[in-house]
């Protein structure tokens, strides 16, 4: 069997990491792999450094809070896939990661079709919102009949 956690480095993803560590050390059989994977979406960092420089009135300075949140969200999400992997290393799991760029719901969608996967697990919510199911749910259950859990 073989899980995809996708995380955005949100407290979510982490949490749907850990949760995918924990089924995994369920498996007597031990053949349950994770995979951590993360899609870099510059497109989205944009917006987002853009929402922040209109809301400051520092628009001058928007391609230094683009590449800065860039950075973070890398560093962050790299950080983050290193403690888990440890974590589970430590518990037996086997698990690797990946983080790529690009748009968030193509690179999934490619990583998907070719990781042979069983179980999708993913934040109920992300980054950008805590008060609903976020609409990255609904884009990725358009795109594969993998069933998905959601980790709140």
């Amino acid at each position: 069997m073989k899980i995809l956690a996708l995380s955005d480095g949100s407290k979510w993803g982490h949490k749907a990491a850990m949760h995918a560590m924990s089924l995994a050390k369920k498996d007597r059989a031990g053949d349950v792999e994770v995979v951590l994977f993360s899609v870099l979406d510059r497109d989205e960092i944009r917006s987002s450094a853009f929402y922040m420089c209109s809301n400051s009135g520092m628009c001058y300075a928007i391609s230094d809070h683009e590449k800065k949140m860039y950075e973070d969200q890398k560093a962050s999400i790299t950080a983050d896939f290193e403690d888990i992997s440890r974590q589970m290393c430590c518990e037996g799991v086997k698990c690797s990661s990946k983080t790529v760029d690009g748009n968030r719901l193509l690179e999934t969608e490619k990583e998907l079709k070719s990781g042979n996967y069983s179980l999708i697990l993913m934040g109920a919510y992300g980054k950008r919102s805590n008060h609903s199911v976020g609409s990255f749910y609904a884009d990725i259950a358009k795109i594969t009949d993998i069933p998905i859990l959601l980790i709140n």
